[in-house]
């Protein structure tokens, strides 16, 4: 009689073994290729910073100042910085006339001039790679903002305008005042600050004015696109084509918990109460003051670029007395390079 063939196959139990060894390495491998994806991302952002510090420091070598931070509603540094990264074509589209009576076209306002005016809306609904950091993945979609009649791009870097707040005069917190110790960026207007007269403050930072040191001042860094909720309510931080958001604050340090504060409670979209929580935390200041931190979606910290082109990146748990010193201009303090 014949002996009875053995299937070959694998037993129930083996399979399972099987796929619960694959399970594993799965879960051992995920983590390591996402490492790797935002060690890429990275690096990009690094060398996008790299590529706007170097054209920070190429319009100075031209004009001999550094960019105007803003002029209100009609310009930020972003506008003026883009002949000088490739982009000399976009910015021969933006017309400047704005907030100048003198320089008006007959039968024209102030408000086509703005950044959301007819004769500028083509610079700020244009999406430039080189102001995007790739970690940042709130920033891939035009926004509508109804309140401005616009779509805008949101972007990811943002100009240090010092130690307080945006508008770069004293600031008071548990009975300490910090008093604004020069930036990089000013409102070329000149200060907005209460009690601090605009003669008292550079329209146009120089190097010469950055008596700090180019590789003790902060230059630029990052932050994060706010995102709407499909609400008439908007998040602007990120959209650096606006006055109040086109910045950072040492006042605030990185990726901080503390809100940033805005001036209208309708550029702010944080409502723990409603589970708004998707931004960072923000709040309606009083006095009415925007200052704004440094994010990024980095872990541990943001990539910074200081004034002579270098680019850093600076953990969340730098001191608040460093941060402050690195953001200031002038303020004439020593920083050890061990200490962020």
């Amino acid at each position: 009689m014949d002996t009875p063939r053995r299937r070959s196959g694998f037993t129930l139990i083996e399979l399972l073994v099987v796929i619960a060894i694959i399970a594993v390495l799965i879960a051992l491998l995920l983590p390591a290729v996402q490492a790797a994806r935002e060690a890429a991302r990275r690096s990009q952002c690094v060398n996008n910073l790299k590529q706007l510090g170097l054209g920070v420091m190429n319009y100075e070598s031209s004009v001999g100042s550094f960019p105007p931070g803003t002029r209100n509603h009609y310009g930020t540094w972003v506008v003026f910085l883009l002949p000088y990264v490739e982009q000399q074509a976009l910015f021969n589209s933006w017309n400047s006339y704005g907030n100048n009576a003198a320089n008006m076209m007959p039968g024209t306002t102030e408000s086509l001039f703005r950044y959301n005016g007819a004769v500028n809306i083509t610079v700020t609904s244009t999406r430039l790679n080189a102001y995007l950091c790739p970690s940042d993945g709130g920033n891939t979609s035009l926004t509508t903002y109804a309140a401005l009649g616009m779509m805008v791009v949101s972007q990811n870097y943002v100009a240090n305008f010092g130690n307080t707040s945006m508008s770069q005069g004293s600031i008071t917190d548990n009975g300490v005042t910090y008093n604004f110790q020069g930036a990089p960026f000013y409102d070329i207007r000149g200060s907005q600050a209460a009690g601090v007269s605009a003669g008292n403050l550079a329209r146009t930072a120089t190097i010469a004015s950055i008596s700090d040191g180019l590789s003790n001042t902060m230059m630029l860094s990052e932050v994060l696109v706010g995102q709407t909720d499909g609400s008439s309510k908007k998040d602007l931080r990120g959209f650096t084509h606006y006055m109040g958001s086109t910045g950072f604050n040492g006042f605030l340090t990185p990726n901080t918990s503390k809100p940033d504060w805005v001036v209208n409670a309708g550029y702010c979209n944080y409502d723990p109460k409603t589970g708004n929580t998707k931004n960072p935390p923000c709040i309606l200041s009083n006095p009415a003051l925007n200052l704004n931190a440094a994010r990024s979606a980095h872990s541990g910290g943001v990539n910074v670029a200081f004034c002579d082109g270098s680019v850093k990146f600076i953990k969340n748990s730098v001191s608040f007395p460093t941060y402050q010193a690195l953001s200031t201009a002038r303020g004439g303090e020593v920083v050890s390079s061990d200490s962020y």
